[in-house]
């Protein structure tokens, strides 16, 4: 095969790799944007941060946009799957293994974190198990590097991601982080509950006691920062979080959504028709929810309070249903009622 020959493969192979980046609509990732966008974060950091000219010149040098990222951000998988199909990749005999492995070997901090946020032993354990399996995936991306392609090149949020690129340099001050070594999601979340850095910086706690909270290996700092995000987000320890009821055809129709604002409250729907549990409160938010493959002709899941403190840690209602069940399943198989679950 000659020269020329791998050369038009090549191109070949490029053009076929660039056609499947599907950019929205008026996403502007040219190398002058890109470039505009660049200055004016280093400006940004130096000017109105204070972090010292030489350093942010040497970050921004070998800082590298990843388009690829952009793509990936345009299509979350809460926004492309069924409710059957989001359900399916997390709750896994793999994972649940994992989780109730997990739990044994660490019951003692587990009730410790429950005892002293309120927070349940099996939604700790969902959410760390949905967001990187127990630790074992915690994202193969430079931090820096995705934050700052979201930050000049994704529009629809990139106040947001510049903002947490800030957090980012911020936070590895404060916690004597190489900020070109932090890998994590392709949205810049890091360590074993994906904090982001201005949640990283906001609501992470020392669990361990040792002057330092590392997300990445101490688990005392882990789990008790996951505790201590959702009890600072409202979480109430004497709130349900679902109720599943029976439903006919035309409330559902009537009155579920898919939002995580929920719009009724648990006077509404009983007013409705809709029985729930007596010892709930009327005030109380609750919300029918509906997602494809998730609602029966006869059976539905009601949203309560603590369920909507769920979804702060990730705006979706398929997110916090599966970090439940996953809890659950999880619950159901550790032995010798090593936990208080509640």
């Amino acid at each position: 095969m000659n020269l020329n020959h791998n050369i038009a493969i090549s191109f070949i192979l490029l053009i076929c790799i660039s056609a499947t980046l599907v950019y929205p609509k008026n996403i502007d990732t040219s190398n002058e944007n890109i470039r505009l966008g660049k200055s004016s974060l280093m400006d940004e950091l130096i000017n109105d941060h204070g972090f010292d000219e030489q350093y942010i010149r040497t970050i921004f040098k070998d800082i590298k946009f990843m388009p690829e990222l952009i793509d990936a951000i345009s299509r979350p998988a809460e926004k492309t799957k069924t409710w059957d199909e989001y359900r399916g990749i997390f709750l896994t005999p793999k994972r649940i293994a994992a989780g109730v492995l997990f739990a044994n070997q660490h019951k003692d901090l587990i009730n410790r974190v429950e005892k002293e946020t309120g927070v349940p032993a099996k939604i700790l354990l969902g959410i760390l198990g949905v967001e990187t399996s127990f630790g074992n995936i915690q994202g193969r991306y430079k931090v820096i590097n995705s934050l700052y392609t979201l930050a000049v090149g994704y529009p629809p949020r990139s106040r947001f991601f510049r903002e947490e690129l800030i957090n980012l340099f911020y936070l590895c001050r404060e916690q004597d982080l190489s900020i070109t070594e932090i890998k994590g999601s392709y949205a810049g979340a890091m360590g074993a509950p994906q904090f982001i850095a201005s949640s990283y910086r906001a609501y992470a706690v020392d669990g361990d006691g040792d002057g330092k909270i590392n997300l990445f290996e101490s688990w005392e700092d882990i789990l008790m920062s996951i505790g201590n995000y959702l009890k600072e987000n409202g979480w109430e320890e004497s709130k349900n979080i679902i109720n599943r009821i029976q439903i006919d055809n035309k409330q559902m129709e009537e009155l579920a959504s898919k939002t995580v604002t929920p719009k009724s409250t648990v006077a509404d729907l009983t007013a409705a028709g809709i029985q729930l549990n007596p010892s709930l409160e009327l005030t109380e938010k609750a919300q029918v929810i509906y997602l494809e493959g998730l609602n029966s002709d006869e059976e539905a899941v009601i949203g309560l309070h603590n369920f909507y403190v769920i979804t702060t840690y990730n705006r979706n209602v398929m997110y916090a249903l599966a970090v439940l069940e996953l809890g659950e399943s999880i619950e159901g198989l550790v032995t010798n009622n090593a936990f208080s679950f509640n």
